[in-house]
């Protein structure tokens, strides 16, 4: 069933997770809403992702407007991220090469259409990224960066290159970095080097896979402040452990990576660290364009 076919819809396809919210929160919904949600239940859990709020709005005879009150009347921040945990069960046994196709699909072959479904995703990433953004956290993060003899920014898989990035940036600030990407005896050989006064920024998306448990462990048996830039799951398992949290929002489509918001978090840190670093972060400046001077420019 796709949300533009004329095929009734069975609920019996839809997403538990929507029905068991519906069920919680029917006498708080208004016939309206009630008319949405029912909908947004019959929607299998492989084409949620995909559907916009106008789709729906136009499906139900209501306004999108509608539509992201009765997300938030279900308990939902708003349509993202009741589309991301109303899926999440279904997306992780989907196999990817399946999930691929779909998206595909979704995008299909008219390119302007396409590119607008992606910088919807994107911006859609960001502004529920920066929603979700927790400025006590973020000032917890810059203050314990600052304060480090040196940041090792780690990220596993595609994360490392928003580390890197973080990396560049916190060095270009005044500050000594390490960039982390390695996994199992690679990590563990370059983590010889962590010493009482360092402090690490993790950068991982979702999967909790063993080395991201055993950095948070190690940084918290040697007191080594640990920065977590996660998605809601990690979050949610590790909030309690590590010095703060940054999450990132993914969108439910992988229409536009995690990454994105990951990157624009990085220039977040990195631009609060160079303010907190005052006369040191513009000294670092000055040699940087010096050495730009002599190593990017031609001889003369």
């Amino acid at each position: 069933m796709s949300p533009t076919d004329d095929t009734p819809p069975n609920p019996a396809d839809g997403s538990p997770v929507l029905r068991e919210r519906i069920a919680q929160h029917r006498l708080t919904l208004s016939r309206t809403e009630r008319i949405v949600a029912e909908y947004l239940a019959t929607i299998p859990p492989s084409e949620l992702p995909f559907v916009n709020a106008d789709a729906i709005a136009e499906r139900t005879g209501t306004s999108d407007a509608s539509v992201i009150r009765t997300a938030r009347r279900l308990g939902f921040s708003g349509l993202p991220e009741l589309k991301r945990l109303a899926t999440r069960s279904h997306a992780t046994v989907t196999p990817p090469r399946e999930r691929v196709v779909r998206r595909l699909a979704a995008l299909g072959t008219d390119r302007g259409a396409a590119t607008a479904q992606i910088f919807d995703a994107a911006h859609e990433l960001l502004h529920e990224t920066a929603a979700a953004l927790d400025l006590n956290a973020l000032e917890a993060a810059t203050g314990a960066i600052s304060a480090a003899d040196t940041v090792w920014c780690a990220g596993m898989g595609t994360a490392a290159a928003p580390a890197l990035h973080l990396s560049d940036l916190l060095s270009r600030a005044g500050t000594r970095t390490r960039w982390l990407h390695g996994t199992g005896f690679d990590l563990a050989n370059r983590l010889v080097d962590l010493r009482d006064g360092d402090a690490v920024v993790l950068v991982h998306a979702a999967r909790p896979m063993p080395d991201v448990h055993a950095l948070i462990t190690l940084a918290g048996e040697r007191g080594v402040p640990l920065i977590l830039v996660c998605g809601t799951q990690l979050a949610e398992r590790y909030g309690g452990e590590v010095t703060a949290v940054l999450r990132v929002v993914g969108a439910a489509s992988r229409m536009a990576s995690w990454n994105t918001g990951a990157f624009v978090l990085a220039e977040i840190v990195g631009l609060m660290v160079e303010g907190a670093q005052g006369t040191a972060a513009l000294e670092t400046r000055d040699r940087l364009a010096d050495l730009r001077a002599r190593f990017g420019n031609a001889p003369r």
